[in-house]
């Protein structure tokens, strides 16, 4: 037998050796207590890039060498790929790289052009450091629309990972930032060159603050406090029914390219989106890090923080059969969960997924909730928010300040203060499409800051949640919506309607707030943040019929605007607008000043597409001076009205769907 061969087999022996010593280890407690004796120390700087030839090797693996690279390091076998045997044999064999210098200094410039470094072609000490730094294994050179190509995954194949088609990601991350004496190391200076721009940091990803997190905290514990209620054997055995996840293979008809498998087309080549997609932690998957509620509540907030942009639902299947689960997650250490490719322990790899369904996260590092006040550790969320990007389709950004940014450092990265940016949103919304609907009203809520400017943000109201957009921004709140009865006290769910009465004359002066509903109408203090004492009243006690007037305000009201120009109240039902005149004298005030059909009062311009018969709601922009009328998914604007002009002409042009101007209004599931 050739001296190569016999080698080769020896290697191959020594690896079986080692898988099944490193398997997936059977947990008797359901504590994990039983595995502590398997936690390994890792050599710091283990991962260390420190020889042209471990460049070349990051250079092959992420995509930059085009030439076939066979020069590897035999350690790199029991870490990561088990394609490198194939390479090793090449090796002893004989066989011959067709990389030559050329080919590596080109793709160390491609690299270091891709990270926004000094295009020198050479392994100098910043790209080293870099290259150096914990990451994410998917290829960089990988397109978005490359990433979509995956078909089927199963859990039980065995097949060469580093060959492997459906690898879609593998999160590799290095070692940290270590041995230089600089003042600050060079990847802390890459992170300043790549946000030294703040007005385009604060457009892209609107510098998230304590309030966001404060929200995120909040939403954590909710969601610890009901899983408590409804599950409160957190440690479940595991089910037979988890040992059985089939395949997931995309069957359907397209002419787009392979796509994930919640997304796909119908025979008639149409685009369908599953409305709902369930995720779960396995059992036999849990982290002996941080407990199981903790990390059940971080992944479903990683899952709402999309949901938050994009239309499909994310909901935790904790009890049904495995083969509807869309997402499968678990923890695991080495060989894990039947996967192809191992975990490499602490300082590693600290996560991969398939867009086929499958997230795993190493559990050998020190994961922790954003409920941790702990300096040490990887925060779960931010890692769990990128593998899902993953999972959903999205390839690595070369953007720092992204979530799907490849490389893990740097004290930004490093906090729990975070969001998805602009670029984020848009990517994912390219993929699924933006959140659409109707409301029940929509207004501004004015309010004035310290230094006594207004600030003017628009509240969409839908059922029992709402959304506040922030204008200055041009998106929603971080965390919205939430729900109104926890945060309007004492308004109901599902309201009809919003005015804010606001007008001076010599002798009056108002300036108040009504939400309506159904045959009832509340009076809202804002001083104190809650409905007035007294309320809610009627709303023919409160809006009455002139004395001998067959006409009154009639109750489950479409809309009410409160008209800037003549002070008059404007309540609409079905084709009818009722116009209420709040200044004059109480004993002579009432219903109406006039009853007109909404087309005969607020007319179209020629041309434009008609207002339909009945409006869902209008509302005054302070921020756009304009006035506009909300009927499904679509607007428009009153050219004629400026809360200036004392004449109350109208002329109504058609702009267009709501969602194109007002972004990122999506529902989210929450736990029930």
């Amino acid at each position: 037998m050739p001296r190569g061969t016999s080698q080769l087999l020896s290697l191959l022996h020594v690896l079986t050796v080692c898988t099944v010593i490193v398997g997936e280890p059977f947990y008797q407690h359901r504590d994990h207590r039983d595995q502590l004796k398997y936690r390994q120390g890792r050599t710091k700087g283990g991962n260390m890039v420190t020889s042209r030839d471990e460049a070349e090797a990051v250079l092959d693996k992420y995509g930059y060498l085009r030439c076939k690279l066979t020069k590897t390091n035999p350690l790199q076998i029991f870490r990561t790929d088990f394609s490198s045997i194939h390479n090793l044999k090449l090796q002893e064999e004989g066989g011959r790289s067709t990389c030559n210098e050329e080919h590596v200094a080109k793709a160390l410039r491609e690299y270091q052009r891709n990270y926004n470094l000094p295009e020198t072609g050479e392994l100098d000490e910043d790209t080293r450091v870099l290259m150096s730094s914990s990451r994410c294994g998917n290829k960089d050179k990988e397109s978005e629309s490359s990433t979509l190509n995956t078909t089927s995954v199963a859990k039980d194949k065995k097949d060469n990972p580093g060959s492997n088609p459906q690898r879609e990601h593998s999160g590799r991350h290095r070692g940290g930032l270590r041995d230089s004496n600089k003042s600050a190391p060079p990847t802390q200076r890459l992170w300043r060159r790549s946000t030294s721009n703040s007005h385009l940091m604060k457009v892209l990803v609107g510098k998230p603050n304590k309030s966001s997190l404060k929200r995120r905290r909040r939403h954590v514990q909710e969601y610890i406090d009901k899983l408590k209620e409804i599950d409160p054997k957190i440690l479940n055995p595991l089910t037979v029914s988890e040992r059985k996840k089939r395949s997931v293979i995309v069957k359907a008809k397209h002419t787009g390219g392979p796509l994930p498998f919640w997304k796909s087309r119908d025979e008639n080549g149409q685009m369908i989106n599953k409305e709902v997609i369930r995720w779960r932690l396995l059992t036999n998957g849990y982290s002996t890090r941080i407990p199981v509620e903790d990390q059940r509540a971080t992944i479903d907030l990683a899952f709402r923080m999309w949901s938050e942009v994009i239309p499909p639902k994310f909901v935790e299947d904790t009890g049904g059969d495995i083969r509807d689960v869309d997402i499968e997650i678990a923890f695991g250490r080495g060989n894990h969960q039947n996967c192809p490719h191992k975990f490499d322990g602490s300082g590693g790899e600290i996560a991969h997924s398939w867009k086929a369904g499958n997230m795993h996260f190493d559990d050998e590092e020190n994961f922790k909730s954003i409920r941790s006040y702990s300096p040490e550790g990887i925060y779960l969320l931010r890692v769990a928010v990128h593998e899902i990007g993953h999972v959903l389709g999205l390839a690595h950004r070369n953007k720092s300040y992204s979530i799907m940014y490849a490389i893990y450092h740097g004290f930004e990265m490093q906090q729990p203060e975070f969001e998805l940016g602009w670029e984020d949103r848009k990517a994912i919304q390219k993929i699924y499409g933006v959140c659409k609907g109707h409301f029940d009203t929509l207004f501004d809520w004015v309010r004035k800051r310290p230094d006594n400017q207004f600030i003017y943000n628009t509240y969409f109201f839908r059922q029992n949640r709402y959304w506040m957009y922030e204008n200055h921004a041009n998106r929603t709140r971080y965390g919205d919506p939430l729900y109104i009865a926890r945060e309007w006290d004492g308004v109901p769910d599902g309201i009809d309607a919003y005015i804010h009465v606001w007008y001076f004359t010599d002798t009056t002066m108002a300036n108040e707030a009504y939400f309506f509903k159904g045959e009832s109408f509340y009076r809202y203090d804002n001083d104190n943040d809650k409905v007035f004492e007294g309320y809610p009243m009627k709303i023919s006690e409160g809006f009455p019929a002139k004395e001998g007037s067959e006409d009154r305000i009639p109750d489950n009201l479409d809309a009410v605007f409160f008209d800037l120009r003549d002070k008059n109240i404007y309540f609409f039902k079905d084709e009818y607008v009722y116009v209420y005149d709040p200044k004059e004298p109480e004993e002579t005030r009432g219903c109406c000043v006039r009853k007109m059909k909404i087309v005969d009062e607020y007319p179209m311009n020629d041309g434009e597409k008609p207002l339909p018969a009945t409006v869902d709601a209008v509302y005054y922009s302070y921020k756009d001076k304009a006035m506009y009328f909300f009927k499904d998914e679509e607007f428009w604007r009153n050219t004629r009205f400026h809360p200036r002009i004392k004449q109350t002409k109208n002329a109504l042009e058609y702009r267009g769907k709501w969602y194109e101007k007002w972004f990122d209004i999506c529902d989210v599931t929450d736990m029930e």
